[in-house]
């Protein structure tokens, strides 16, 4: 059979890269000085307002959907990366602080293991997703439908009945109120976070959210499963599954989240809640193997009431 080859020039549509970019101008005062297209990426470099200063940045754009990155052969992928290089190189001009911002559709895991290959080089990559920024730009909108959902819960005064409307909306609703969760409160940035392109759609964080003194992101996973269940046995592992995207997105989520002053430099922290039923046992014994393991990562069980206002208990 002949294989179909890879045809680039469907890279070359960059409607999703400059979303970003106007986005960008949004948040963080980007403004790009110069912008040239070679090889199918589109190179920038500019300014953006970070830490009270204005600093010099490098931007590599892939162009195309998801789908068009994602059938990107991988050797064409590895001969990119010098290009890359190279533009950051010339750049920064020597200073490694100097931020490299790759901007396109959505990207997978084998996308970012490649770009992470320049990391021995370029400290600050910071990868940023059009998936993620428009959603972010609607999050208003979805705060809102959330807030009604959980109004008529109350006044029905209801059971909680599934994971994905009632108790995301009451565990969201207990942290604006100003829930505590093993005494810290939290800001809750957004809602079906898409994080990282899945074998068949993007897979979606339930909360992302922010410790409110000392800025740490969050993952907050929900379930409202019977112990027995699958979903429930494996949400540990899709937990930190999330968190490790966190991490190599974190630099990227600050630029979006600017007025939240998101700090960076900690680890990103896994909460998991459940309904009343609460965790297996070997869900506890995994958070402290891992706690051993790597002490930077915290994960924390709740269990939440089975009804409106929510009460949550650590596990």
């Amino acid at each position: 059979m002949t294989r179909k080859r890879f045809n680039a020039n469907c890279l070359e549509r960059y409607e999703f890269v400059d979303f970003i970019l106007q986005y960008l101008r949004k948040t963080c005062e980007l403004s790009p000085a110069s912008s040239r297209v070679s090889n199918h990426l589109k190179f920038i470099k500019g300014t953006f307002f970070e830490k009270k200063k204005h600093h010099s940045v490098a931007i590599a754009g892939y162009g195309g959907s998801g789908k068009d990155i994602r059938a990107l052969p991988t050797p064409l992928q590895t001969e990119l990366l010098p290009l890359v290089f190279a533009h950051w190189d010339r750049v920064s001009k020597g200073d490694k602080k100097l931020p490299l911002l790759i901007l396109g559709h959505s990207f997978d895991e084998v996308f970012l293991r490649k770009i992470n290959l320049l990391s021995a080089a370029i400290p600050d990559i910071r990868p940023i997703q059009y998936v993620n920024v428009v959603r972010f730009d609607s999050l208003e909108d979805r705060a809102r439908r959330l807030d009604g959902h959980y109004q008529v819960l109350l006044a029905k005064n209801e059971k909680i009945k599934n994971e994905v409307y009632d108790f995301q909306a009451v565990v969201v609703e207990y942290l604006k109120a100003g829930g505590d969760l093993g005494g810290h409160q939290y800001q809750v940035l957004d809602c079906e976070v898409p994080a990282g392109e899945g074998t068949v759609k993007s897979e979606m964080i339930d909360i992302l959210a922010l410790e409110r003194k000392r800025k740490w992101l969050t993952v907050i996973e929900l379930k409202y499963e019977k112990l027995t269940s699958s979903r429930m046995q494996s949400v540990i592992f899709q937990g930190l599954d999330y968190c490790n995207w966190v991490e190599n997105h974190k630099r990227g989520l600050a630029m979006l989240f600017p007025k939240y002053k998101i700090d960076t430099r900690r680890r990103t922290r896994l909460i998991l809640a459940n309904g009343p039923e609460g965790f297996p046992k070997f869900h506890r014994d995994f958070a402290e193997a891992c706690a051993a393991r790597d002490r930077y990562q915290e994960i924390e069980l709740y269990a939440g009431t089975d009804s409106p206002p929510l009460k949550m208990s650590r596990v």
